[in-house]
């Protein structure tokens, strides 16, 4: 149980306001095949790459914490979509006998429940860990007899991978190491001859640090820069502001708020009402913003209209329908065979070679009502589908044996 006492001692330095201690992941010293070490280095820092290509290990600009980057709408959008999407799928085990699928009861550490956290908690940390780190690690509790009993998903932060000497990772948490029975790891896309998964975060960061520049730029300007969307020029001298004054006042109450919206106005003794328009670099500003939302919405493989951006055109189909399917195809689907595969893994050092785990995205996938009766009829006809058969896929009760057979 030593494992899960160290998890709990780095949540315990967090929840107690202190700050978690200084940690050098191990392995920063070793380097991959490519000639970085995987570590966090100082701006200016980086390695020469066959080719006399020179590749930086940092930048000028300051890192993007995960904090600061869910700061920002486009990057907490596409998080808040790809995690809860993930989360919320069944997660099931099955076998197989021969070419068919048959369910299988879920072991105990699969279920989820209490006192063991919710499912839908547990694979949305998995997947807020992906999408930030690249890196998924979970803590796997067993009894003296080397069964699971727990799952506990781990901060990416904490862990340090190096290779041991038969080449298999080695896992270090808080000073103590641990190899692959005891910590699960879960990579996302990953370079040849790295023990890590790519941080998407890290991938995007000029992306996402210009896009934070951009709204702390618009805020500046909203704070500092008083400008009024129109002024009332008058002619004549107004020594003491009075008049000036009077126009304004007079103005306001005429116009002001929206229930004066739309009033034709009047301007009298030669007032004349100037319109101050946007200027260029503003229209920039507001451009980039635009910008920055695809950019980071490219980066997570989501279509942008699912993140609220209707400013283009999509290309990922014409219906909701056929938007949902590609989505659920080129966006959701790599990250649920991830998880699949890592708890297969897992199922194996259990004893159950033969039983695997998968996550259900018919649901997500699933054609529109029309198409989907239609293809019913069809394999209905055919006679390769019972009515009962295409009910259930409806979630229906089946019919009686005697309605439910052609």
């Amino acid at each position: 149980m030593s494992l899960l006492r160290d998890a709990w001692e780095g949540r315990a330095w967090v929840m107690a306001g202190g700050a978690r201690p200084s940690i050098k992941r191990p392995g920063t010293d070793i380097s991959d095949s490519y000639g970085r070490t995987g570590g966090f280095h100082a701006p200016g820092d980086g390695t020469w790459l066959p080719g006399m290509r020179w590749e930086s290990w940092g930048s000028g600009s300051a890192q993007v914490s995960n904090e600061q980057a869910m700061r920002i709408s486009a990057v907490y959008a596409c998080l808040r979509l790809l995690s809860e999407a993930i989360a919320t799928l069944p997660l099931d085990t099955f076998t197989r006998d021969g070419e068919t699928r048959l369910p299988f009861a879920r072991p105990d550490y699969l279920s989820f429940q209490p006192p063991q956290g919710s499912r839908i908690t547990y694979l949305s940390q998995i997947m807020l860990s992906l999408l930030t780190d690249g890196n998924a690690f979970v803590a796997v509790i067993r009894d003296d007899f080397g069964v699971p009993v727990d799952l506990i998903v781990l901060d990416p932060g904490v862990v340090g991978v190096t290779r041991g000497p038969g080449g298999q990772s080695i896992f270090s948490v808080f000073g103590r190491q641990y190899d692959g029975h005891d910590v699960m790891h879960i990579p996302g896309m990953m370079l040849p001859g790295d023990l890590r998964g790519v941080s998407p975060l890290a991938a995007a960061r000029e992306v996402i640090d210009g896009h934070r520049k951009a709204q702390e730029y618009g805020a500046s300007v909203h704070d500092n820069r008083a400008v009024p969307p129109a002024i009332i020029k008058i002619p004549d001298a107004d020594p003491d502001g009075s008049r000036a004054r009077r126009v304004a006042e007079n103005w306001k109450a005429v116009h002001g708020g929206t229930g004066n919206a739309g009033k034709t106005g009047v301007l009298t003794d030669g007032a004349e009402l100037q319109t101050i328009a946007m200027s260029p670099e503003d229209t920039q500003w507001l451009d980039s913003k635009r910008f920055g939302v695809s950019e980071i919405a490219r980066f997570y493989g989501v279509p942008p209209h699912l993140i609220a951006d209707a400013s283009n055109s999509t290309s990922w189909g014409s219906g909701l329908a056929e938007q949902n399917l590609a989505f659920g195809q080129f966006s959701l689907r790599p990250w649920s065979e991830r998880i699949e595969e890592a708890h297969t893994r897992l199922l194996t050092s259990h004893g159950l070679p033969d039983v695997f785990v998968k996550l259900n995205l018919d649901a997500l996938l699933r054609a529109s009502l029309s198409d989907r009766y239609a293809s019913y009829a069809v394999g209905i006809a055919s006679g390769f589908l019972t009515e009962n058969e295409a009910r259930r896929y409806e979630d229906l009760a089946p019919l009686p044996e005697t309605e439910g057979t052609l």
